[in-house]
């Protein structure tokens, strides 16, 4: 027969061992979680980054077409100009 101080000792272990696996299991959650918040705001600073990159690219195609626009009227009136 177990006496009350070994009963206690093995709820005492059980508890101790639970409690182990439950504080891994949550640090692991946690890890994880941190991990995927890292990734995520990496990805949400290249998505910015490329952004940014495609605005200014865009800019400047749109800047070319409007001086190549303008150039060809510019062209378009000296040349009526020099008929007249």
């Amino acid at each position: 027969m177990l006496c009350s101080n070994d009963r206690s000792l093995r709820a005492l272990i059980r508890e101790y061992v639970f409690i182990s696996f439950y504080r891994a299991c949550a640090e692991s959650l946690a890890s994880e979680n941190a991990s995927r918040l890292a990734a995520m705001q990496r990805a949400e600073k290249n998505i910015e980054e490329l952004l940014e990159k495609l605005g200014r690219e865009f800019n400047v195609l749109r800047q070319n077409s409007i001086d190549v626009e303008l150039s060809d009227v510019i062209a378009g009136y000296d040349l009526l100009k020099t008929q007249l």
